[in-house]
């Protein structure tokens, strides 16, 4: 699929930040220094009862459910 794929750990994560905020930007954030562009997913893998998440960047919801279902798709192959 050519996504252009970045992470964080969430046992890194600061006290009393919003994970949403300080993942993501720093997944961004040290996917663009590497690479010169934003990601099109940022993931993490959970940590200490935390859920792994996935964040898909799209500029529209259609657009984001599409790309879930042409990865779920592909998982199934």
């Amino acid at each position: 699929m050519g996504l252009a794929m970045a992470s964080f750990e969430r046992a890194h994560e600061p006290e009393g930040v919003s994970i949403m905020e300080w993942g993501t930007r720093t997944a961004i954030d040290n996917y663009r220094k590497l690479h010169n562009r934003v990601p099109d997913v940022v993931y993490d893998l959970g940590a200490g009862g935390k859920a792994p998440m996935v964040r898909r960047r799209a500029h529209w919801a259609v657009e984001a459910a599409g790309m879930g279902g042409a990865i779920a798709g592909r998982l199934g192959e």
